[in-house]
């Protein structure tokens, strides 16, 4: 039996967005429609049709701090919705984050990341944060319905002092009553194509390692690597250097002992990207 926690339902969305977005983007299926999705613990999950059994292992590509900063966002956002939800409050919201946020989490994290007094008051902060920013965006919310800011710009000029002035890009709120809640997300950073051709190498390599074991229960093995979740530099990235990229994942696809594919993919909300290897 396989324990399905917080990181494992996470995965199995995420998977489940890009088996999706694969069909979107290449319109073709990677799968057969009749296939059935299982999860495993090596590898993460195995694909089974026509007497076939695909397995698929799952990693990221991300900077650290904006991971961390991610989880926060993560966080807010249900909270958020889950206050729309109860209150029955139909809008439409775009919560963009500025790069401040991985950028001030970075500095106070500890470098050692195991469990220490340190990493445990970086918790407690953090769950604060949380809290705080949650409440000031629903009294937000709440001004702006009732007419006493007309903008979020006019907001700020007289709450200079608040979370979401120092850490939200633009507007927060697209249209005031809408017919359907829809929660967009966010994270204003770059990421280089020389941290890529660092970080690809190291976590691919980290995976062929378990090859062998994840072999003995699947007929082929995928890797997909789930990049930053938004945001709009990096499709430019991705756009721009997608053969290079692709020349790296084929790298570790073209030897003996490799994975049989590899897929770098953009989970973003208004375009995602694949980038998979021949």
């Amino acid at each position: 039996m396989i324990k399905i926690n917080n990181k494992k339902k996470k995965e199995l969305k995420s998977l489940k967005h890009f088996i999706c977005d694969y069909y979107k983007i290449f319109h073709e299926y990677l799968f057969p429609e009749n296939y059935q999705l299982e999860c495993s613990e090596s590898p993460d999950f195995i694909v089974k049709f026509d007497n076939q059994k695909i397995g698929i292992e799952i990693t990221e590509t991300i900077h650290e701090s904006r991971k961390a900063s991610e989880n926060l966002q993560d966080e807010i956002c249900e909270n958020i919705k889950k206050y729309l939800e109860e209150e029955d409050i139909k809008i439409d919201i775009w919560l963009f984050f500025s790069d401040s946020l991985a950028s001030d989490i970075s500095k106070r994290k500890p470098k050692n990341q195991k469990e220490t007094k340190k990493t445990k008051r970086n918790e407690i902060k953090d769950s604060q944060f949380i809290k705080d920013f949650t409440e000031e965006y629903i009294k937000y919310i709440i001004v702006r319905r009732k007419g006493e800011y007309s903008s979020f710009e006019e907001f700020c000029e007289s709450n200079k002092n608040s979370l979401i002035y120092k850490y939200l890009v633009g507007e927060p709120i697209v249209k005031l009553y809408s017919e359907e809640l829809k929660i967009r997300e966010g994270v204003g950073n770059y990421v280089s194509i020389n941290y890529y051709k660092k970080k690809l190498p190291e976590i691919i390599n980290k995976k062929i390692d378990k090859l062998s074991h994840y072999r003995e229960n699947v007929d082929k093995i995928y890797l997909l690597i789930i990049t930053s979740c938004e945001p709009y530099k990096d499709l430019y990235f991705l756009a721009g250097e997608r053969e290079n990229v692709k020349e790296i994942l084929n790298s570790y696809t073209k030897r003996e002992n490799n994975f049989d594919k590899i897929f770098l993919y953009n989970e973003n909300y208004y375009k995602p990207q694949i980038i998979k290897s021949d």
